[in-house]
């Protein structure tokens, strides 16, 4: 997975055994990723782990990522999941040493999977239904910063970005704290990457910047930021950046700081979104540039990281076109 792919995915990718211990809820000993295309079928869900608990209990832990819209029910789209990863890998017949499947939603935005209890039946003859099925759905957006900061792990700190912030002063350098507990550099770098990426606006992001020590800001040199940072600002703006965390902006730096830092975001996105559809689909030449036209015409980041998150489900870029264009419609009706 190359870094400029879902920061959410990069992150639990990266600490699968903490989420994993996290979303089970108990103690675990390893959790490896699996490969998560299945043979001859269109459907590829988001992450796929096994997961040995401190029982030897072993666990198939399925991740699936959604915004504010799905095309699809999700009820729907899990039990489908759900049952391609039952027949793939829990043999038959069932024993009592076979794979736990436990699936989780991970819902991403203001109101993504409202009223989605993870509980559903369908019903049979007489009062027993004819199927049964349920998954664990964790909507990021309704969890306080406080709530997270309190389980001490820095890979669910990192996190922080997708919940309620209430009171950013006190919790951003609490998040900070926790993360620069983690000894290695590489994971470190690691975390704040995610941490950065997954701030939810320009604000927050710089006050981030402004409690990040100078060893921290080079830590957070990667591709994914670098873009962000390369395309929105010229050298006056970065030793703007410099003297801004030492001494304090001046209001003119500032404001050209704000301007080239959500330029540099919104570019970022933007080819994030191109190099996927890219790799999945293949577009023809026409197509992709059509998309990149019509991407230049949206200019809000969290469109942008909707249509990013979108990608990873779809199964053809005619999706994305209907995304783009029910996001257009929504401005025009806003403006």
């Amino acid at each position: 997975m190359s870094e400029t792919d879902n920061p959410l995915k990069m992150l639990i990718t990266d600490f699968g055994p903490v989420f994993a211990a996290w979303l089970l809820g108990r103690p675990v000993r390893w959790a490896r990723p699996l490969n998560v295309e299945f043979p001859a079928h269109p459907i590829q869900s988001d992450l796929l782990f096994a997961v040995e608990d401190e029982q030897g209990q072993l666990f198939l832990l399925h991740y699936e990522f959604q915004g504010r819209t799905s095309h699809r029910p999700m009820p729907y789209r899990q039990l489908e999941y759900m049952s391609q990863v039952a027949i793939r890998e829990i043999p038959w017949p069932l024993a009592s040493e076979s794979p736990r499947l436990h699936s989780v939603v991970l819902y991403v935005g203001e109101g993504a999977g409202r009223g989605d209890t993870g509980v559903y039946a369908i019903a049979g003859l007489g009062n027993t239904p004819a199927l049964r099925w349920q998954y664990q759905p964790v909507r990021l957006w309704e969890m306080t910063a406080e709530n997270l900061l309190q389980w001490g792990q820095p890979a669910i700190t990192a996190l922080l970005g997708l919940t309620r912030l209430q009171q950013p002063e006190a919790e951003l350098p609490q998040a900070l704290r926790q993360i620069r507990t983690v000894a290695d550099q590489m994971q470190r770098q690691r975390l704040l990457t995610a941490m950065v990426s997954l701030l939810p606006t320009e604000e927050v992001t710089q006050m981030v910047e402004r409690l990040l020590e100078e060893s921290e800001t080079l830590l957070l040199d990667t591709p994914y930021l670098r873009r962000m940072r390369e395309l929105g600002r010229q050298e006056g703006l970065r030793e703007g950046l410099r003297e801004g965390l030492q001494e304090g902006r001046q209001e003119g730096r500032q404001e050209g700081l704000q301007e080239g830092r959500q330029e540099g975001r919104e570019e970022a996105l933007r080819e994030a979104i191109l190099e996927a559809a890219a790799r999945r689909f293949n577009p023809p030449v026409s197509e992709y540039q059509e998309l990149q036209r019509q991407l230049a015409q949206i200019e809000q980041p969290d469109a942008l990281q909707q249509i990013l998150l979108a990608l990873f489900d779809a199964t053809d870029t005619a999706v994305i076109f209907t995304l783009i264009a029910e996001i257009q419609n929504e401005s025009g009706q806003d403006s």
